[in-house]
């Protein structure tokens, strides 16, 4: 493979490669050191313990001390990366369990790869290696750890960053996905406990969550939906009891309650249907624990 520039210690190497030649098969190896690559243009794969990435331009890839990894250029496209290998005792040993944690702490095959690298401003602190290799040997071991180190803190900087991004972003699409399904089957009998198995979540975070994303509870949603389905179906001619059963309600009582809750007065006041400017009142009251089979 070529390089445009490298540099070999004991403890780092550190290249710039481009290539432009297509390889048929992984080069697969295991070794004790840790790597980091980022990769700027191309087409290739890199496999990892068995799983597969296609890197999109300035992304990063991160491997651990003895994981048998490989790469195989796709085209005879220019394929230019950096990549910096290191043995971790060249860490201060003080810092080296958090310098370390963003590989250590990968529970899943995607918390080591990140795309968007570049908005971290990480081909910078590569760059910043390797302007060490001209350095008289004497400061450039001493260099060498003080970029390391930076390279690795900004490292931890963005998986901190990217994940609690990914940890608030989880239960806004947790709730979208129960937004959906209730709107997709809110005339049909519904309960808590069927959404918490759904969606793989407890009955306490589901409601919390929602309630966070939506300023109500899952309830109260539902019957305000309930309520909104069966005034369109009054407005085209249904009587309120066959409206009220059409929008879910099990009983005329219950949606009676409901809609003078949620619109001041009862369905069939002002008329056989309510007026074009009625505007919703104060929230129906639902209790949750069981959620509306009403």
């Amino acid at each position: 493979m070529g390089n445009i520039a490298q540099l070999f210690t004991d403890s780092v190497y550190f290249h710039h490669g481009l290539d432009r030649r297509r390889t048929e098969a992984y080069a697969l190896h295991c070794h004790h050191f840790y790597e980091l690559f980022y990769f700027v243009e191309g087409e290739a794969s890199y496999l990892v313990e068995g799983v597969e990435y296609v890197p999109a331009p300035h992304s990063l890839l991160l491997i651990s001390s003895n994981v048998f990894h490989g790469v195989r250029v796709e085209s005879d496209r220019p394929y230019e990366r950096y990549a910096v290998h290191f043995d971790p005792a060249f860490l201060p040993a003080e810092e080296r369990s958090l310098l370390l944690s963003p590989f250590h702490e990968a529970a899943a095959p995607e918390d080591i790869y990140f795309t968007d690298a570049d908005r971290f401003g990480m081909r910078d602190f590569f760059e910043q290696l390797m302007s060490c290799a001209g350095m008289h040997a004497d400061i450039r071991d001493l260099s060498l750890r003080v970029r390391l180190g930076a390279l690795l803190s900004q490292l931890l900087h963005m998986s901190r960053t990217v994940h609690r991004a990914e940890e608030e972003e989880r239960p806004r699409q947790t709730v979208e996905r129960i937004i959906g399904y209730l709107n997709a089957h809110i005339a049909e009998d519904i309960s808590l406990d069927e959404l918490s198995a759904l969606f793989f979540v407890s009955k306490h975070h589901l409601n919390k969550i929602f309630r966070r994303a939506t300023g109500t509870t899952v309830g109260n949603y539902i019957i305000h939906k309930r309520v909104a389905l069966a005034r369109q179906l009054m407005m085209q001619g249904e009587t309120a009891n066959a409206a009220s059963l059409s929008a879910g309600f099990g009983h005329y009582s219950s949606f009676f309650r409901a809609y003078r809750n949620v619109y001041g007065h009862a369905p069939t006041e002002r008329g056989s249907m309510p007026l074009e400017g009625d505007e919703p009142g104060g929230g129906a009251d639902s209790g949750d624990s069981t959620l509306l089979r009403v």
